[in-house]
């Protein structure tokens, strides 16, 4: 199999990358995983096996709800710690179970999954919006027991059933919004009061900080990047050059990237 596949005709795929992780570069491998599993949703959408499609676009979709929950436990630590008294493990695995500090993403698939949604209590998804999670986890269990039969078989079921994953993602982003605000106003700030040793050029903190070390996506960077700062100018004044400059890296940036 080559190592790239061209995805662009499975409907909706590039919208659901766009919400995870950019380029992380860590042990975990996301990259390779998310690369390897689009270049099977590809692969089976283009011989029409729409259902085992459908699979892969769900193993995107819960690795979106695993780096949502790591977010939430960096960015919202104690309320993280407090949400997490529920955490239980599967059968067997309580001992690996380690999610107060999780140094993965893929910490939470030793979890039930359709507990994992809980956590978004925190950033106020609604009830319905959490059971909804818990349906496309129970849509997919469905289809993966040997019944005899597949339940996507049409280009349209599976854009349907897509777009359900998608607007359930578009849904959890945007109540991630004021975390996601808040969290860059802070450490915008902290940067321009030079906490953050050895940064001077903004690109390179936007590169290992922002998006290395908090794995930004794609739409959570562009919403740091319609972000205004002069409600930080104004109170900050001091700090006005500093921040301007670091809003225009952050335009540029986007745009080499052509994230816009």
């Amino acid at each position: 199999m080559p190592d790239t596949v061209d995805y662009t005709e499975v409907p909706h795929l590039q919208d659901i990358l766009n919400y995870l992780p950019i380029n992380p570069e860590d042990e975990e491998d996301i990259v390779n995983y998310v690369q390897n599993i689009t270049n099977l949703i590809a692969i089976n959408y283009r011989y029409g096996q729409y259902q085992f499609a459908y699979f892969g676009v769900h193993l995107l979709y819960m690795t979106y709800i695993y780096c949502t929950a790591w977010k939430i436990g960096k960015i919202e630590p104690g309320r993280y710690k407090d949400a997490i008294v529920f955490a239980r493990a599967y059968n067997g695995r309580e001992r690996d179970l380690k999610i107060e500090e999780a140094n993965s993403v893929f910490a939470y698939s030793l979890m039930p999954e359709k507990d994992i949604a809980k956590l978004f209590k925190i950033i106020e998804l609604d009830k319905s919006q959490i059971s909804q999670v818990g349906n496309l986890v129970d849509t997919r269990n469905e289809m993966a027991h040997a019944s005899g039969k597949f339940e996507i078989l049409t280009e349209e079921i599976f854009d349907a059933k897509v777009s359900s994953i998608l607007s359930s993602m578009d849904i959890i982003h945007r109540c991630m919004t004021r975390l996601i605000r808040t969290w860059y106003s802070q450490i915008l700030l902290r940067f321009c009061k030079g906490e953050y040793e050895g940064y001077e050029d903004p690109k390179d903190f936007i590169a290992e900080q922002m998006i290395q070390t908090y794995k930004l996506s794609i739409n959570e960077l562009l919403l740091c990047n319609e972000m205004s700062v002069s409600s930080l100018i104004t109170e900050h004044r001091g700090y006005k050059v500093k921040l301007k400059a670091f809003k225009k890296t952050v335009e540029e940036y986007c745009q080499e990237m052509e994230f816009v």
